[in-house]
């Protein structure tokens, strides 16, 4: 990722003011500041929530600036949100198929997250390695609000990890915000673990000893 003296402001706020930075590829870069520096909107013009006044993005040297948010995902950059974006009534395992689904409209409407068809590009054996990575095949069948925070977190990144195309670029906003440091470390653990298959990393984070000890 290769963001360009990045600017966006609202009204009279600039919130990110001539912002540049790169991110390798096959690396965990981080994203540190105060509450309230503009590190979210940073991410939302980065992934097409926003359009910037100024600057440009680029992924893979193809300019994304102008792309929309369903459009940049298509190209492999998945992100996160700060409230996790997981579906507590459904189970573990029903979380997953519903990440593994086409998401065209239509397909979707006409579906049900208990009764998912996911027979295409692999998708059941895609949703069981996943499970088996993350390490949470034994609660596969557990209501997602009934787990700790920490595995809620854990899953967000197993649904992230299921879209399809696979992605090459993760976007965490905050991954670590609400857990304990055994839960920590056990993400950390899983995104080395990408990072070694391929994947890269732009983290958002308030934990200094997370991120210093990553990045």
């Amino acid at each position: 990722l290769r963001v360009q003296n990045l600017t966006k402001s609202f009204g009279g706020l600039i919130a990110v003011n001539d912002v540049p930075f790169p991110v390798e590829e096959r690396s965990i870069t981080g994203l540190i500041g105060p509450n309230g520096s503009g590190k979210t909107v940073t991410f939302d013009c980065l992934t097409g929530f926003y359009r910037p006044e100024a600057g440009r993005v680029f992924f893979r040297d193809r300019e994304i600036t102008a792309l929309r948010p369903n459009e940049i995902a298509l190209l492999g950059l998945a992100r996160s949100f700060q409230i996790t974006g997981v579906f507590p009534r459904l189970t573990v395992q029903q979380n997953l198929i519903f990440a593994a689904q086409e998401k065209r409209i239509l397909h979707t409407l006409r579906s049900h997250p208990r009764r998912l068809n996911i027979s295409d590009h692999g998708g059941p054996a895609r949703v069981e390695r996943v499970l088996e990575f993350l390490g949470l095949g034994g609660v596969r069948d557990e209501a997602v609000a009934s787990l700790p925070y920490g595995q809620q977190k854990i899953l967000e990144l197993g649904s992230l990890m299921l879209m399809n195309p696979d992605p090459a670029l993760y976007l965490l906003d905050e991954p670590f915000a609400g857990l304990a440091q055994d839960e920590v470390d056990r993400y950390l653990a899983l995104m080395n673990e990408l990072r070694a298959q391929g994947k890269t990393f732009l983290v958002v984070e308030h934990n200094m000893r997370a991120i210093m000890g990553s990045c």
